[in-house]
């Protein structure tokens, strides 16, 4: 039985606000998307491994909903081995459960906006239900804090068994990667905060010089400007997630190379402003234009060299120029 708990559409979005007819390129495929319909479809008597789903007696393997892509055929072929190799080992059985996550799950962005509003899709039918999650999960603080925010219930399985749920929940993706369903973000938005007080008025720098790629080359040579305009540099790797949590709901602005801690905006007051910096030519990765939109935040990019080991560089010049703009200097 297949339930739909979300209705698609066309999604209309708003243009960043410095948007240069240069790059137009960039963003046009994006003004406008169609979404569709999410599910929760009743599965009955499936083994799982890891992040993997198959039904042996249909030799099924539901692809599309365990990979945001459809996976080269090398993976399909190594998780099926892994099945094939745990067949003879004892097995966990679960009598119901619910499914919410992909391959790319354990990055934070992913988690954020992909399994997140999976389970508000699940919770849509209004009914009790286990989120199953492979043992991997069990260091990801972001998880565990992010479904006790949702008031949801989760269950740890181990990799090295295979687990047989006779009545699983599979939802399906809500949007295709990078997009998102504005309706379910609105209520994820409105769901992680709605117990909280928010203060606008910090702003926020999100350095990744510690996170060993993709970091800002550059940034000394622009850490006095942004103490010019207020901005405070913080990394988000060296806090707690409670103390993320509160700090992004203090923002009115956040800034940063393209990476997952701007997903954090979701805790940020929406109507307020993110700056991305972005890679020259990159037309692709259009996912933080697409939900700083949909939570009718201002968006602003700058688009940066990379070098060889793609790690940014931005023109100082070109970044003061949309801080000024930003903050009207």
């Amino acid at each position: 039985m297949r339930n739909r708990t979300f209705i698609g559409g066309t999604e209309y979005r708003n243009k960043p606000e410095n948007l240069n007819k240069n790059d137009i390129n960039l963003f046009e495929h994006e003004f406008q998307k169609e979404i569709f319909d999410s599910y929760v479809i009743d599965s009955k008597n499936v083994f799982l491994s890891g992040k993997n789903i198959i039904n042996f007696k249909k030799f099924k393997f539901y692809l599309k909903h365990t990979y945001m892509n459809r996976p080269p055929l090398k993976n399909v072929i190594k998780f099926i081995i892994k099945f094939l190799k745990l067949i003879p080992k004892s097995k966990i059985k679960v009598d119901s459960g619910v499914w919410v996550i992909n391959n790319k799950s354990e990055n934070y962005f992913h988690w954020m906006t992909e399994s997140l509003t999976r389970v508000l899709s699940f919770q849509k039918l209004n009914k009790k239900g286990t989120i199953l999650l492979p043992d991997n999960f069990n260091s990801l603080e972001f998880a565990s804090k992010t479904l006790d925010m949702l008031d949801v219930e989760y269950k740890i399985y181990s990799n090295e068994n295979l687990v047989k749920v006779r009545d699983l929940s599979l939802t399906t993706h809500t949007a295709p990667a990078g997009n998102y369903n504005s309706k379910i973000i609105l209520e994820l938005h409105h769901k992680l905060n709605k117990d909280s007080k928010s203060v606008s008025g910090k702003r926020l720098w999100l350095s990744r010089k510690f996170s060993g790629r993709r970091f800002l080359v550059n940034e000394e040579d622009i850490t006095p400007m942004l103490q010019d305009y207020g901005i405070e540099i913080i990394y988000p790797e060296k806090l707690s997630y409670k103390e993320q949590v509160e700090i992004f709901r203090e923002a009115e602005f956040i800034g940063g190379v393209h990476g997952a801690a701007l997903a954090n905006m979701l805790y940020m007051e929406m109507n307020n402003t993110v700056l991305e910096l972005r890679a020259e030519n990159d037309a692709h990765n259009n996912c933080h234009y697409s939900l700083a939109v949909s939570l009718k935040n201002k968006f602003y990019y700058v688009i940066c060299e990379n070098d060889s080991d793609h790690n940014f560089i931005v023109d100082v010049k070109n970044l003061k120029e949309t801080l000024n703009k930003i903050f009207k200097k």
